[in-house]
């Protein structure tokens, strides 16, 4: 066994940004700091095949579902939240899902890591209780990163570190979510290494994957599981827009509604190319084809589509979390655009077809405002060294005496 200085990047599913946010933190790790600690990653609720912690995931997938499918069930969710606040999140951990809080502990102590690195709430939350129970024993850093644009209420304040992606979460989670300023930190936005050195044209793209390129094209998406708006635009689109335009629907992880839009694309108009694709690690190519991203406010995908230099068009904000992203980017950036109805966005979808200029400056906003240089895995592999650095230094010590 090694003596280097464990650190455990975890994994989980509720929608895809924490995974992808993970991955970015994983890259910039190995990156700059691969060869002075050992680092593991982990599907932290799949990989010991715990029955118990499998069944939570799914719990926690389908809420995510349900905010997207049911309307306001997502408001209604934090409204809860924020009127119960931790005392509230405590209970229910505590009681209702004690078993796999439990679960979760043993499966970080089978482990023994240095540092846990979170991109969930719930992570954080059984990291805590990990360190809590060992503490005595062991010493743990819980280190958490919050992928998303504002800080809700279920953060766990206890953790050693915490991470966000904009001055506007970080002064919500000092001010209003009462962290300790200096557990505070601050990063760039983080996006997996294949992303952030992305490199293709648009015209690349569009010949790599069969898109015409001689037309409008726009991607029409809402999450992995799409469940939202996005069947119920593109079929609008198909039956009223007049000009011709090339439409990708992304139909993610549900095979069935990928089984329809085949057919649909089948029987669209002569000058309407409809492309239907299943979930992919590399949707940033097709983001890159397109000249407009129309999307929910999924933080995730936004930036990433942002990384690439395309302009989003947000459709649907299920609750507070994506409002934030929607503010942050749309709003206070200016990196696209509105239509929380789809009459709106089919009016300036036929003005975008007719005159492309008009999102130039959707266009120079993004390329003020995301810097591609700039790697926040990285920059998070650096806050993880400072917490380590004094074990590396006692390991070089010792290996210097022998």
């Amino acid at each position: 066994m090694t003596n280097k200085p464990r650190v455990l990047v975890t994994y989980i599913e509720s929608g895809f940004g924490h995974i992808m946010s993970a991955e970015a933190i994983a890259d910039g790790l190995k990156a700059k700091y691969g060869d002075k600690m050992d680092i593991m990653e982990s599907k932290i609720m799949q990989d010991d095949q715990d029955e118990t912690l499998i069944k939570f995931e799914k719990f926690l997938i389908n809420q995510t579902k349900a905010t997207n499918k049911i309307w306001h069930y997502g408001d209604l969710i934090f409204a809860v939240m924020n009127l119960g606040k931790r005392p509230f999140m405590n209970l229910v951990h505590h009681v209702f899902f004690r078993k796999a809080v439990n679960e979760m502990v043993e499966a970080f102590h089978s482990r023994l890591p240095d540092v846990i690195i979170s991109t969930h709430y719930f992570i954080t939350f059984c990291a805590m209780e990990y360190k809590r129970r060992y503490a005595k024993q062991l010493d743990v850093t819980v280190i958490s990163y919050n992928p998303d644009n504002n800080v809700h209420v279920w953060w766990d304040r206890r953790c050693d570190v915490f991470i966000t992606n904009n001055s506007l979460a970080s002064t919500e989670a000092i001010r209003k979510r009462k962290f300790d300023y200096s557990a505070v930190r601050q990063v760039y936005f983080t996006v997996r290494k294949c992303v952030r050195e992305f490199d293709m044209t648009k015209r690349q793209c569009r010949d790599k994957y069969g898109i015409p390129q001689d037309k409008f094209c726009i991607m029409i998406a809402d999450g992995a599981y799409a469940l939202s708006k996005s069947k119920k635009y593109c079929k609008y689109l198909l039956s009223h827009i007049k000009q011709p335009l090339t439409i990708i629907f992304l139909a993610g992880k549900n095979e069935k509604l990928y089984e329809e839009f085949e057919k649909l694309a089948a029987s669209a108009r002569d000058d309407i190319t409809l492309i239907p694709i299943r979930f992919t690690e590399k949707i940033y190519e097709y983001y890159a084809a397109c000249d407009l991203f129309v999307t929910k406010a999924g933080p995730n995908a936004i930036l990433d589509c942002l990384f690439v230099g395309t302009p989003v068009m947000v459709d649907f904000c299920p609750h507070p979390i994506e409002r934030a992203t929607c503010k942050l980017f749309v709003k206070y950036f200016g990196c696209g655009v509105t239509a929380f109805h789809r009459r709106t966005a089919l009016k300036l979808i036929n003005k975008y077809i007719a005159d492309p200029s008009l999102l130039d400056g959707c266009r120079q906003a993004i390329a003020e405002h995301i810097d591609k240089t700039v790697d926040g895995g990285e920059q998070i592999a650096d806050i993880v060294y400072e917490q380590v650095k004094y074990r590396i230094e006692e390991e070089q010590t010792q290996s210097s005496d022998k």
